[in-house]
């Protein structure tokens, strides 16, 4: 090992001092190795040292890794944005999104519609919870707003897993010469266990999926609440600046709640 080879015993006795600092830092990932060793050493040799000498640093010395060879985005959530998510839809593909506790699309949707003009109020978004006798009307509006244009959002499809062939078929049959502002959303819980299957797979490669999965540290939750609100929101308060601070506070709050439990 090349920890060996460059004398790392040897270089413990007689820079015994700076060892010891390093061993007691709180962060001793992002610390300069003592002995001159840190110009001799990879990042894989220095996370070896960090799993021998730090092995309570060893996660965080890992996100540092993967920070600095693959971005910040594969350590760190950015917050859902539905739409940028709609920029890579189209009215022949599908949007599948995965259910998971404490995120519900239909809001994001929604929202979404409004600023672009199609609401449940001016007839051109229906939103259906799949359930015994939904067949027929989920079939019904799915041709017709494939005809005339509109949003459809199927929630909870795996309760219907029987109609699901019958789904995808219809999808491909409406696909070949829908409206320019069709689109189709649906929603369906993940299996319980990962070798049970509750979803086609074909229609699973057919659409485009979005897993917004809860974030588990608390840095992620805090960003992903503070994304909530808008400058709309602050802009709307008479005392903006103390408004950004109950804000925050309220935020902040969530997140260790979250993060402990």
């Amino acid at each position: 090992m090349i920890l060996i080879s460059l004398g790392l015993g040897d270089n413990i006795q007689s820079n015994c001092d700076d060892w010891k600092e390093w061993f007691d830092a709180e962060n001793a990932e992002d610390l300069v190795i003592p002995g001159e060793l840190d110009g001799k050493l990879s990042p894989i040799d220095k996370l070896i040292l960090l799993r021998v000498m730090r092995p309570d640093r060893l996660l965080s010395g890992l996100a540092t890794f993967v920070g600095d060879s693959m971005g910040r985005d594969y350590i760190t959530q950015p917050p859902f944005s539905m739409a940028t998510t709609f920029e890579e839809t189209s009215n022949k593909i599908p949007v599948f999104f995965v259910l998971f506790p404490g995120f519900d699309p239909t809001p994001f949707i929604e929202s979404l519609g409004r600023e672009r003009g199609v609401s449940a109020e001016n007839k051109t978004f229906v939103n259906i919870s799949m359930g015994q006798g939904q067949e027929a009307p989920a079939e019904s509006i799915i041709k017709k707003f494939a005809k005339q244009g509109g949003w459809v959002l199927l929630q909870n499809v795996h309760l219907m897993a029987s109609w699901v062939p019958k789904l995808e078929r219809l999808l491909e049959v409406v696909a070949e010469d829908a409206h320019e502002d069709f689109r189709v959303f649906i929603s369906a819980e993940p299996p319980p266990m990962a070798s049970m299957k509750n979803m086609p797979e074909s229609l699973m490669q057919s659409c485009i999926k979005v897993s917004n999965e809860a974030p588990s540290d608390v840095k992620s939750i805090l960003l992903r609440a503070w994304n909530n609100f808008g400058p709309d929101t602050i802009e709307s308060c008479s005392k903006p600046n103390q408004m950004k601070a109950c804000l925050f506070s309220l935020c902040w709050f969530h997140a260790v709640v979250c993060g402990r439990r």
